[in-house]
């Protein structure tokens, strides 16, 4: 703290001001620097804002970080004072950083000014970094102290969309289509002239992107080309309410991380001057999605997801594990497996985590009973909880499966089998799924089905053969890079021992 002290009195001498600044700066890391920064500033309350006159304008960005690290009311007047008479643009946003420090409660329509007249500026090659570093700030200093208004989607339109899916079975989600011109894609199920909230009583796709009309954009021009798309319209045709809609882009391509973070910061902000403010990027709190991805031909194919959209499908979901399935992958699984589901049956899952197939099972056809079981704690914890905000009556027992009995037998067991990992051998694995199907015909009523999504096709079929009394009715492949399958199993009630 004394170097604090040292750093200080220099700057008073006027000795190597800016490196002194930096040097305080970098001292208010430590225990109570910010408290002897601020008995500093109240005994010499002169000094600070002195240096925001300095010629160089690294001491004014230096010293105004500093002043708004104060969060004094003085040093809030200093800071929008300086940033007024400010020509340097790159200093500019530093005094824009310093006053998130201070209260600005009173000063929104002073921010939203500052935002239109940055908005207005001619955009050079030179001033572009800068002008969107400004810009950024400005956003967040609004976005903390302003209330934005948010729009509503109204759904009483039509726009082509694409649902994306499982690539092997596109076609379950394509017949539930009952309305528009159904195209089948490599990614999934492309709607012409759909209705976006008709298609949400579907369940076994994942995402709703709408189309643009503009079926490619090249990477140097993406932000010209898609201010002149129908972006505007189609945000505008879809929703209720006034004011800017709060964007975030999304890039899949083949750029490193650091070239595609530089990317998209730049397409932002240039959408969102070219819109003249209608777009504003707001990258952690946004309506709207531009998704891009790379095409073969180096350009983006651009695609816009909307959060406004009221998409409830899986909205039970409040709970979820990294093993956890994902719901549409559950939904798709028991479309697969409808022809032999048993209306008001009987349904287990012995490996339940969070409860996500056994409630998208029930979603499928309706149950009589569910029972789920875990030897998982909070996987128990979450999935009760899950099943309460599905407003499905489910039980679930924190047990080892293994361990489990039960009065009287299940039409079903439905499960997402666990995986080979730290603490999974796969010799337990092996072990594992030779008591599943034993426990299976101890558990099933005769006539009684096992479905099973395993990435481990090999287990499966071992068990097959070593249990006469499972017939496999059907296999799907359901994703080939991971080789995992899904199992539609038979108990016939003649076991082996018999």
């Amino acid at each position: 703290m004394v170097k604090i002290r040292e750093y200080w009195e220099q700057i008073r001498q006027a000795k190597d001001v800016r490196q002194n600044l930096i040097s305080i700066k970098a001292a208010l890391q430590e225990p109570e620097g910010k408290q002897l920064l601020r008995e500093l500033a109240g005994a010499d309350p002169e000094l600070l804002p002195g240096c925001l006159k300095e010629k160089d304008p690294k001491i004014r960005k230096h010293a105004a970080l500093l002043l708004g690290s104060l969060g004094t009311e003085a040093a809030r007047e200093d800071l929008l004072a300086a940033y007024g008479k400010e020509e340097t643009r790159f200093v500019k946003s530093a005094y824009l950083t310093a006053l998130k420090g201070c209260d600005l409660s009173g000063c929104l329509d002073w921010l939203e000014e500052q935002r239109r007249q940055v908005l207005a500026r001619e955009v050079t090659p030179e001033t572009e970094k800068h002008l969107r570093e400004e810009l950024e700030a400005l956003n967040a200093l609004i976005g903390r102290y302003g209330h934005p208004a948010r729009h509503r989607f109204r759904g009483n339109g039509t726009a082509d969309v694409i649902l994306t899916t499982n690539r092997n079975y596109r076609e379950e989600t394509a017949r539930q289509i009952d309305s528009g011109k159904v195209l089948l894609l490599k990614a999934g199920v492309k709607v012409l002239g759909g209705s976006p909230e008709a298609l949400l009583s579907i369940r076994t796709f994942r995402d709703l992107f709408f189309c643009l009309d503009t079926e490619e954009v090249k990477a140097e021009t993406a932000a010209e080309e898609l201010a002149a798309s129908n972006l505007l319209e189609l945000l505008e045709a879809f929703h209720e309410g006034e004011g800017p809609f709060f964007f975030r882009v999304e890039c899949k391509s083949s750029m490193t991380q650091e070239q595609r973070g530089a990317f998209v910061r730049k397409l932002a902000a240039r959408l969102q001057t070219l819109t003249e403010g209608k777009l504003e990027n707001s990258p952690s709190d946004y309506e709207a999605e531009l998704r891009l991805i790379e095409t073969r031909r180096g350009g983006f194919h651009p695609l816009l997801k909307l959060y406004t959209l009221p998409d409830r499908r899986f909205s039970y979901r409040k709970h979820v594990l990294a093993s956890s399935i994902h719901p549409s992958l559950a939904a798709l699984m028991m479309e697969l497996a409808a022809p032999w589901l048993k209306e008001e049956g009987r349904v287990l899952d012995p490996f339940c985590g969070v409860g996500t197939m056994l409630l998208e099972r029930n979603y499928r056809v309706h149950a009589d009973t569910l029972y789920g079981v875990d030897r998982y704690g909070p996987a128990i914890e979450g999935a009760r909880e899950n099943a309460g905000a599905a407003r499905v009556t489910a039980h679930y027992i924190n047990r080892d499966f293994l361990d489990f009995t039960h009065q009287y037998p299940f039409d079903e067991i439905v499960t997402n089998m666990p995986v080979k990992g730290k603490n999974l051998t796969g010799h337990d694995l092996d072990f594992l799924y030779g008591k599943l199907f034993d426990r299976g015909e101890e558990l099933l009523a005769e006539g009684g089905r096992m479905f099973l999504y395993s990435r481990d096709k090999n287990f499966v079929k071992k068990q097959l053969r070593e249990h006469k009394s499972m017939k496999l009715l059907k296999e799907w492949l359901i994703h080939d890079r991971e080789e995992s399958w899904f199992f539609a199993i038979e108990y016939t009630g003649i076991r082996k021992a018999e």
